[in-house]
């Protein structure tokens, strides 16, 4: 069975905080999380951490998570302030 969405902007499922703004674009805590297409070797979904900064200027990247769940704890790692540039 699919898990449908009724309407852009609604929370998507039961994660609180997360907000689903379009077919393949998530907003969580201030960043924005962008699912790309399917590689052809992989067949699995990857999703892209991005954040406008403060003056709305320059788009921020801060990586690829291959799960949804994946970049959401990133994104509260990066506002705990853990380092990921390793």
């Amino acid at each position: 069975m699919k898990k449908r969405y009724s309407q852009h902007g609604s929370h998507a499922g039961s994660i609180p905080g997360l907000v689903q703004v379009s077919k393949n674009v998530y907003v969580y805590s201030g960043f924005t999380i962008r699912k790309s297409s399917r590689n052809i070797f992989n067949r699995s979904n990857a999703y892209l951490i991005n954040k406008r900064d403060d003056n709305g200027g320059i788009d921020n990247y801060y990586g690829r998570d291959f799960a949804l769940a994946e970049a959401m704890r990133t994104i509260e790692g990066l506002r705990r302030g853990k380092n990921y540039d390793d």
